[in-house]
């Protein structure tokens, strides 16, 4: 097997601190709207390279859909279980509701998803479509029908919000507006694979070779990233979960693209920096992690105390205390599923070592 590429490690790291900096909400709402358009396209992007690192074109299709199957949908159905038992010990002690817990049960049936998990399936889905396509069509037709794809989704999304109020009727009529959603969102991040898997197959002499310092490849990573939110700033409001891409969705592929590129070419010319290494090996668990295990109301209630005893202080770090705090509880969580709890993220038992395999 390949050894695990650091840079694309790093990268995902990244994203995953700028996804529990963006949900803290200890950052400018601005920085926030920025980073939504940023950090979640990323592991679109990044998914999109790894399908043209491991020859995912080449394998039996079988084998594909099993493998992403295992590393994307087990840890859905596992974290949403989990979800669901939590709030079924907050419906016996009063806090939540018999509807709450049927929406979350219709979320994971339909691969919806509650809270954060959405990214799971639509990842997958959206990883095995476009394979699917490369095998089918061949690099050049299927970069051109996935953006195709993705307008015919954009039109059909626009309808089915025109009339979600029918679909809220009833609980069948929610499943189908929840499951044609679900297959909707897969096709909006299409572009974002086929983005990914374009910019590695393009620049394999840069990605493939041995790590060797480039001032004017880290110079171009910088312009490029600056580039990526001046263009963000043009376009409005993105939220993947809720299928909002602003008011002109091309400018949120483009930005996100450039900004993403320009980080990994920065991270590919850096030394590998061991924190960002390891949330990114982890990233599936924070992500799952950080808000529904209340890490993050955990950390925002500590930041308050401290805020409250020495505020003048507390606000210079107030940041660094929420944001220290989750990572700090997340450390413990990520050592805890992987030493005891593999089969949480879809790994064998077997499989836990520190060896960096992809």
């Amino acid at each position: 097997m390949k050894k695990r590429l650091d840079y694309i490690d790093m990268v995902k790291g990244i994203g995953i601190l700028g996804i529990v900096v963006m949900h803290a909400g200890v950052v400018p709402e601005r920085a926030v709207a920025w980073l939504s358009s940023f950090v979640t396209p990323l592991f679109f992007l990044v998914a999109g390279m790894l399908i043209g690192c491991t020859g995912e074109r080449e394998r039996v299709g079988k084998e594909v859909v099993l493998r992403k199957g295992r590393a994307l949908l087990v840890p859905f159905w596992c974290f949403s279980l989990l979800y669901i038992l939590r709030d079924v010990a907050r419906m016996a002690a009063g806090v939540s509701s018999m509807e709450e817990l049927k929406m979350e049960g219709v979320a994971m049936v339909t691969l919806w998803g509650t809270s954060v998990l959405w990214f799971l399936p639509a990842l997958f889905l959206s990883e095995v479509l476009f394979v699917f396509l490369l095998k089918k069509l061949g690099t050049v037709r299927a970069c051109v029908i996935a953006p195709f794809l993705t307008i015919v989704s954009f039109v059909c999304n626009g309808m089915l919000v025109e009339r979600e109020v029918f679909f809220q009727s009833g609980m069948p009529a929610y499943a189908v507006f929840c499951a044609a959603r679900t297959i909707l969102r897969s096709v909006y991040a299409l572009p974002y694979v086929c983005a990914g898997y374009v910019l590695f197959q393009g620049g394999r002499n840069i990605w493939e070779r041995e790590r060797q310092f480039s001032l004017w490849q880290t110079a171009g990573g910088i312009m490029l990233f600056v580039l990526g939110i001046l263009i963000h700033m043009i376009n409005g409001i993105f939220d993947f979960r809720t299928l909002s891409f602003g008011d002109m969705p091309v400018l949120a592929y483009l930005s996100a693209s450039l900004s993403f590129l320009g980080v990994t070419l920065v991270c590919r010319n850096c030394k590998p920096v061991k924190p960002l290494l390891y949330f990114g090996k982890n990233s599936l668990i924070i992500m799952a992690t950080h808000i529904d295990f209340y890490f993050l109301y955990l950390a925002l209630n500590v930041a308050y105390r401290v805020d409250h005893w020495i505020p003048r202080w507390n606000r210079a770090f107030f940041f660094v205390n929420v944001v220290g705090m989750i990572l700090i509880l997340e450390v413990a969580c990520i050592e805890l599923i992987n030493r005891y709890l593999p089969f949480l993220t879809g790994k064998r038992k077997d499989s836990h070592s520190r060896k960096n395999l992809l």
